[in-house]
């Protein structure tokens, strides 16, 4: 009697077909995670760049701006954190880079998929000598070709600390 040591050509098909219709099942959610993660890490990497203007300016007592900037020389005076991003000392507290400032940190655009922006009436983040940042409360949002479902955000208090969450507003994307 003779022994088989292979697959038949059926065996063969129907484990090519279901393993066919799980890897179909499953990319599509490979691909939402690989987009979570690629926000995260953003959102990771602006919330780094808060946390240590605040311990610097707390640390050294002196002001400290944190601003959207293109050029990484200056403060574009626009809202767009995906651009990338200065933190800098303030010394003369005029909220510009100029003279005396010391150059702290300069960040690099986001991915080219993702875009944070806040709203244009507070444009720079400053923190004080206590690592308070007094204005308004800050939301950065965090939106991607998904659209508004999928935004996340980062909200600033005066008191200078930041937490991560969804978006307060359901437009944030628009």
């Amino acid at each position: 009697m003779r022994k088989n040591k292979g697959y038949t050509l059926i065996e063969l098909g129907i484990t090519l077909t279901i393993s066919s219709l799980l890897l179909g099942y499953a990319l599509p959610s490979f691909y939402q995670l690989k987009l979570n993660k690629y926000m995260d890490a953003e959102r990771n990497r602006l919330s780094h760049s808060l946390h240590f203007a605040r311990n610097y300016a707390v640390n050294h007592q002196i002001q400290v701006i944190v601003c959207s900037s293109l050029s990484a020389n200056d403060c574009d005076n626009k809202s767009n954190w995906y651009e990338g991003w200065i933190v800098f000392t303030d010394s003369n507290r005029n909220r510009k880079f100029d003279g005396d400032d010391k150059l702290l940190q300069v960040e690099d655009a986001m991915m080219k998929d993702i875009k944070a922006t806040s709203s244009l009436y507070r444009q720079k983040i400053r923190y004080n000598s206590m690592g308070f940042s007094p204005a308004t409360n800050l939301s950065i949002n965090f939106c991607d070709e998904r659209g508004s479902e999928f935004a996340k955000s980062i909200i600033l208090n005066n008191a200078g600390r930041i937490k991560q969450s969804k978006p307060i507003s359901n437009n944030v994307c628009e």
